[in-house]
């Protein structure tokens, strides 16, 4: 979805919403998988969000990675800085498109 990614290379996240019954799209698509409306709108999230599971990737450079759930969706995103268990709140810091387009994204523990 190229709304979706536009934002991203900006550094903002948006979901696409359907404007007919309000479902977060996710993965984001141009089409509401409940209605299968057409008529979308692309809504900013809170940027909390619970860690679901969690855990050390030694690809490249060592980083923790992350199962976030922020407003009912689901995202898989690096960990940056302190101690994290399953279960703790941390915040949407960082998000945006890396050098080969790809979405990533980035918490931090609150």
């Amino acid at each position: 979805m190229k709304e979706f990614l536009d934002f991203l290379r900006k550094g903002k996240f948006r979901v696409p919403t359907c404007n007919n019954c309000n479902a977060k799209i996710w993965p984001p698509s141009n089409i509401c998988k409940e209605c299968f409306s057409r008529e979308i709108r692309m809504s900013k999230l809170d940027p909390e969000g619970q860690l679901i599971e969690f855990s050390e990737s030694f690809i490249d450079k060592n980083k923790n990675l992350g199962l976030v759930e922020i407003s009912g969706i689901r995202v898989i995103g690096i960990i940056n800085d302190g101690n994290v268990n399953q279960g703790s709140i941390v915040k949407l810091s960082k998000c945006g498109l890396d050098i080969n387009n790809s979405p990533y994204y980035e918490f931090t523990p609150t």
